[in-house]
């Protein structure tokens, strides 16, 4: 594979034409099968594959997609929830008001029953709102940086006072910081979440399954489907193997190692593939701010990201963009003269390394050797620094070790990196440099334009405001964007309903039927 990711690009497009031509004469193959009938189909029942085991269902304290693809939403309800669109519909808050100066939210609660029977209280609200600003999750708690006040003002009424206007705090109450638990329940929650949401968590087998059925207390419509089991296959292989079986109804996330045997097995003509932002993730390259502004621009122009994604064999799942952000998000774009300051200009590069000296520097890069969608672009721009005349020392170690190297190193213990996650911008700001680690950027130009967004009180301002950081963070050079990954899910063809998600990235099983 690596060999063949360094052929020159002419070249490999060139026997990549060659391989169509000879196929062509050969004559095409047979079209794949659908895959069979889903039994399920008459029992009211559907079985999705997940390939974490999320050790605990405890959402106040674990970031784990493991968690957040299947608790809320599901079982546990936010207090709003924004459509795609941008509208937005009510939740456990049946209607609201915002004060004509952004700082005063009042919240009525609806009539509605938690599954475990008890009854939806403002102080039920009160008690969740201050477990997610409390919680060690920093997305969970960002929502509540401006706010000042939590406060149940009758028996169906939470108001909520900020110091400031704040975008974060809206957004966050149709997110995973505005979900709603009943209080005397919180102390079950990492084995059994309750909510007010459409279904109830019936079991949860740790490293085998999570099943749920119906809330017999829901406010809203009863579910389609009534029985779904989340059955946990940590092999990514396996879960594929099951899906072409029809043992499973549908594989929701894919993650980027498997696209291409998604591909040459054909599971994408043999069942529905889906692909969405919301679920996705920025691949980026990060480089030690502490570096030459000069040499981290040199390295950018290293970084030719259609070789990244030609790797993954799928070009469906990934655009190419110097953003980091997903499509979804007002102020993504694609990769473009316009958009990227640094560009893929392999020639430019080296001329900068032999000027400046560049290749003096004997640079440490870290990288993970257990995560493929990581080490895959790692084994690409290492040979690609090499060559441009940097010293490279590899320095490859397994995911336990690189969390106390990298996410926990302060300052940095590497000069460069090449991580995926989350496409939340507001994870990079640091106004304090003794904080400087991984996962922070301390530039002030960043943090101004960040907190000039989220006190914005008009769409038109908060974009442009988040368009100016993201203008900052690709001229500096230190969080380097390279592919925007969708979210890749399989679905039996018979399988109806999916949807983009609402609540964070929670796939909610209420959307679906089957035909």
């Amino acid at each position: 594979m690596t060999a063949m990711l360094t052929m020159p690009r002419a070249r490999l497009r060139g026997a990549v034409a060659a391989g169509a031509m000879c196929l062509a004469l050969l004559g095409a193959p047979a079209a794949f099968a659908d895959i069979p009938a889903s039994p399920r189909a008459d029992q009211n029942a559907m079985i999705l594959a997940a390939r974490q085991d999320p050790g605990t269902l405890d959402y106040v304290i674990s970031n784990l997609t493991a968690v957040r693809l299947w608790i809320p939403a599901n079982v546990v309800e936010p207090l709003v929830v924004f459509n795609e669109d941008g509208s937005v519909e009510p939740g456990v808050a049946e209607s609201w008001e915002i004060g004509d100066d952004g700082l005063t939210y009042t919240f009525h609660i609806r009539e509605a029953r938690f599954s475990n029977g008890d009854p939806v209280t403002a102080g039920d609200v009160v008690f969740s709102l201050n477990e997610m600003k409390n919680s060690p999750v920093v997305d969970n708690a960002a929502a509540f940086t401006a706010v000042e006040s939590i406060e149940a003002t009758d028996e169906r009424t939470v108001t909520v006072t900020l110091s400031r206007p704040s975008q974060a705090f809206w957004h966050g109450m149709g997110g995973m910081s505005g979900l709603v638990q009943p209080e005397s329940a919180a102390g079950d929650r990492a084995l059994n979440p309750i909510g007010s949401g459409p279904y109830r968590l019936v079991e949860y087998v740790s490293n085998s399954h999570m099943r749920f059925g119906p809330n017999p207390e829901y406010w809203g419509d009863a579910p389609a489907v009534g029985d779904v089991t989340v059955r946990i296959i940590t092999d990514g292989t396996a879960g594929l193997n099951a899906m072409e079986a029809g043992d499973i109804d549908a594989s929701p996330i894919n993650t980027i190692d498997l696209w291409e045997q998604i591909v040459d097995r054909g599971l994408d003509a043999m069942a529905t593939l889906e692909t969405f932002p919301q679920a996705g993730e920025p691949t980026y390259a990060i480089l030690n701010q502490k570096l030459d502004p000069g040499l981290r621009q040199a390295i950018a122009m290293t970084l030719d990201r259609q070789s990244f994604n030609d790797a993954f064999g799928a070009a469906w799942g990934a655009e190419n963009t110097c953003t980091f952000a997903l499509p979804h998000q007002s102020w993504y774009a694609p990769e473009s003269p316009e958009t990227c300051p640094w560009p893929f200009d392999f020639d430019e590069a080296m001329r900068l390394v032999q000027e400046n000296g560049y290749g003096d520097i004997d640079l440490e890069y870290a990288s993970l050797s257990d995560v493929p969608d990581l080490s895959l672009p790692a084994d690409i721009m290492i040979p690609m620094m090499e060559a441009a005349g940097f010293t490279v020392t590899r320095n490859a170690m397994d995911l336990a070790r690189y969390s106390q190297l990298v996410f926990q190193g302060r300052p940095p213990q590497f000069d460069v990196t090449i991580m995926a996650g989350d496409a939340n911008p507001n994870q990079w700001v640091c106004t304090d440099e003794s904080m400087a680690g991984w996962s922070t950027y301390c530039s002030p130009a960043y943090a101004e334009a960040m907190a000039r967004a989220d006190q914005a009180t008009t769409t038109e301002d908060y974009d442009a405001a988040m368009l100016d950081a993201a203008a900052v963070l690709r001229e500096d050079a230190v969080i380097v964007p390279l592919l925007a990954k969708l979210a890749v899910g399989l679905y039996h063809h018979d399988l109806q309903g999916f949807a983009h998600p609402r609540v964070g990235v929670a796939i909610e099983f209420a959307n679906f039927h089957w035909q």
